[in-house]
C-alpha cells in the first residue's frame, strides 16, 4: 500500500507534510500542550505501529502525541481517524489494541478564516469510542469516500469525551502564541 487511504497522500508526500506542518507550528504545539519540548518520532517504528507522530515532554513526563495537518481552505468542523477499525493500519484500532499508543491526537487546518485546532485525549475519547462499539453506532461514524471516522464537532460538545477545540483567527495567532 502506498497511501494513507481513500484520496489521501502517499507516505512519502504525507510524511514531508507532516516534518513541514511540525516545524511550522511547533511553537503552537508547546503552548497548547505547555510542554517544555516536542520532538518529531514520524517514519520509525512508533509511528507506523502504533500512530505516534511525536513525543512531548509536559512538566517532566513524556507523552505520545498524534498529529495531523490540513490545508482545507474550508472549515469542516470535524476530525477524522483513517481507515476502517477491522484493518491493522485503522488509527482507532491502535488507539484501542495497542499497549503504546497516543496520548493525544492534534489535528491542525488552516481555514481562510483562520486556523482550527482540535485535541483529543485518547484514552477519554477510547471510551466514547467503546460506548459506540457496544451501541453498533460506530459504523455511523465511517465516511467511505475518506475511508476515514468523521467526527463533527457540532456532535461533540466542547471538552467532552477529551476533546479540545480551538479556533485561531489568522490576525490573532501571533497574540497566541
Amino acid at each position: 500500500m502506498t497511501n494513507r487511504g481513500g484520496s489521501n497522500l502517499d507516505y512519502k508526500e504525507g510524511f514531508q507534510k507532516e516534518a513541514e506542518g511540525f516545524i511550522k507550528y511547533e511553537r503552537l504545539l508547546k503552548r497548547l500542550l505547555t510542554a517544555s519540548n516536542i520532538e518529531l518520532l514520524t517514519r520509525g517504528m512508533l509511528d507506523k505501529e502504533c500512530g505516534v507522530d511525536a513525543i512531548a515532554r509536559i512538566q517532566k513526563q513524556h507523552y505520545f502525541i498524534s498529529l495531523r495537518f490540513r490545508k482545507t481552505h474550508r472549515d469542516y468542523n470535524s476530525f477524522t481517524l483513517s481507515r476502517y477499525i477491522k484493518e491493522n493500519s485503522s488509527e482507532l484500532k491502535k488507539w484501542l489494541t495497542n499497549k503504546v499508543r497516543p496520548d493525544f491526537f492534534i489535528q491542525i487546518s488552516e481555514t481562510n478564516k483562520g486556523t482550527r485546532v482540535i485535541e483529543v485525549n485518547v484514552d477519554s475519547f477510547n471510551l466514547y469510542i467503546k460506548k459506540l462499539i457496544k451501541d453498533n453506532t460506530l459504523e455511523s461514524y465511517y465516511n467511505q469516500a475518506l475511508m476515514a471516522y468523521e467526527f463533527s464537532l457540532k456532535d461533540l460538545k466542547q471538552s467532552e469525551h477529551g476533546i479540545r477545540n480551538i479556533h485561531i483567527c489568522t490576525d490573532d495567532m501571533d497574540a497566541y502564541l
